[in-house]
């Protein structure tokens, strides 16, 4: 599992690629089949494609629209 639960069941990813993912594999088959555009089921071939990229500003503005998505950075002082 490359994501954590947090305490409200929000999954915690280290990476966009992860949480994008996750997002593709749990909410996308879910949404009904006015929600998966023509774009979206696009933006879905080319991440799953060999040789086409999916940005991180794309992935971002996918979770945010279809997700409650934040991003949560931590720092730890080193010792």
């Amino acid at each position: 599992m490359f994501y954590k639960l947090l305490e409200n069941k929000m999954p915690q990813f280290q990476t966009i690629e992860q949480a994008f993912e996750w997002f593709l594999e749990s909410v996308y088959p879910n949404l009904p089949t006015e929600k998966k555009t023509s774009t979206l089921r696009g933006i879905k071939h080319a991440y799953y494609s060999e040789g086409e990229k999916v940005s991180e500003k794309r992935m971002k503005r996918v979770l945010a629209e279809y997700c409650n998505y934040e991003v949560i950075h931590n720092v730890e002082e080193k010792l």
